[in-house]
């Protein structure tokens, strides 16, 4: 591709989910959300794109795959915070039994107000706009690697730049898993069990860092692991990558 294709086909769809991103986190839930949906919606209007091409169908096979995913996510993120309890780079954090009270709410409010919507803009749209010009594999690794570059301005507990640029990689670790979670079944229903397992695992299963860079480092080795056994652990794939 020459500048003026590489300018329309891969920078402009980067730039406009960028700044759908922030308009999202700008609007505040459940507003937010539902911006999301609206401009991807708008979006595929004007590019005349198939609605379909978003990998969201809403098919019995979603269920599991958004189970899959999120077990996956938080099994990684738990071993990643054991191995740093273990090194002693953090601790555990108890937390209330009535807090289970919420626990209904809070699913809700992490699938449908923040991994849904995520997802749909960066493993959904962004996915499907540069996956018609450049390899399954370019894909994965640059949506993976700007939507953690993205992150590099989100408030966190990182502080300091070697914190900032660990909390950046843990990100497009994370989008690395749910990218290979798109490449394998077609669809973003894992990807949005992965994004959701880390913030269920986060608030279910508390640590207080200590270390916080020990900490990153482990999450970032455990969710890139969990990215590569997505991608290649033998098993029935998506008609779509077959």
């Amino acid at each position: 591709m020459d500048v003026r294709q590489v300018a329309t086909t891969v920078v402009l769809p980067i730039l406009i989910t960028i700044a759908f991103t922030y308009a999202m986190i700008l609007a505040g839930q459940p507003f937010g959300a539902l911006l999301a949906v609206l401009l991807v919606y708008l979006w595929r209007r004007f590019t005349r794109r198939p609605w379909s091409g978003v990998g969201l169908p809403m098919k019995w096979s979603a269920l599991p795959h958004l189970l899959i995913g999120t077990g996956l996510s938080v099994a990684a993120f738990l071993a990643a915070n054991a191995v740093s309890v273990a090194l002693g780079a953090a601790r555990w954090v108890p937390w209330e039994p009535q807090d289970l009270i919420f626990l209904p709410l809070v699913i809700l409010f992490i699938v449908l107000g923040q991994a849904l919507p995520e997802e749909l803009l960066w493993r959904g749209q962004l996915y499907d706009v540069l996956a018609e010009r450049l390899t399954p594999g370019v894909v994965l690794v640059l949506t993976s690697v700007v939507f953690g570059a993205l992150h590099l301005f989100s408030q966190s507990e990182a502080r300091g730049p070697l914190e900032v640029g660990l909390y950046a990689v843990g990100s497009a670790a994370l989008g690395f898993a749910c990218a290979a979670s798109r490449a394998r079944t077609g669809a973003i229903w894992m990807a949005v069990g992965v994004h959701s397992g880390i913030y269920f695992a986060h608030g279910f299963f508390p640590t207080e860092e200590i270390v916080y860079s020990v900490q990153l480092l482990a999450q970032i080795v455990v969710m890139v692991l969990a990215g590569f056994l997505v991608l290649y652990v033998p098993g029935r794939k998506s008609r779509q990558e077959a």
